[in-house]
């Protein structure tokens, strides 16, 4: 009596058998893979190494509406004269190309200067964003500067 589906030779069977053997061993490892509860650095209970602080990251668009780019110098200009003074303890300064939609629904690409800043939780630090945010769109006429920001723990 034959069996449907089943092989008639051995050596066919012995294929059958061996990849049916394959699946449930690919089905054992990936039952591993599945999505468990979030995991964390630290034990539970415990606060993680380093000081609460807040990361700012601050996005400036280089071009302006005449079609003129905001140049590496005038750049390296606002930064010594307008976000160091405010943040002498240190930054980090990122090159990148970003996308948006402006007031008149258009979409524009340009090039971009990403600020990252570590700093306090405090009213004097949030003060200095918002400062270093309007100086740059006033002097380089710009619509608007993007504000992230978002707890940090931090250790130097």
């Amino acid at each position: 009596m034959r069996v449907p589906g089943w092989a008639a030779t051995p050596r066919a069977r012995s294929r059958g058998v061996r990849a049916v053997l394959a699946v449930a061993v690919l089905g054992v490892l990936l039952s591993g893979c599945t999505a468990g509860p979030a995991r964390t650095l630290s034990p539970p209970g415990q606060v993680p190494a380093g000081e609460a602080l807040t990361r700012s990251e601050l996005f400036f668009g280089r071009s302006r509406p005449d079609g003129r780019m905001v140049t590496d110098t005038e750049w390296a200009a606002f930064v010594d004269e307008e976000i160091t003074p405010r943040f002498p303890d240190g930054l980090t300064i990122l090159d990148a190309i970003g996308q948006y939609r402006d007031q008149s629904g258009r979409i524009l690409r340009e090039a971009t200067k990403v600020l990252l800043i570590v700093h306090p939780t405090d009213p004097r630090s949030r003060a200095a964003l918002e400062e270093i945010r309007a100086l740059y769109r006033k002097r380089f006429d710009q619509e608007s500067v993007l504000l992230l920001s978002a707890p940090a723990r931090a250790s130097f």
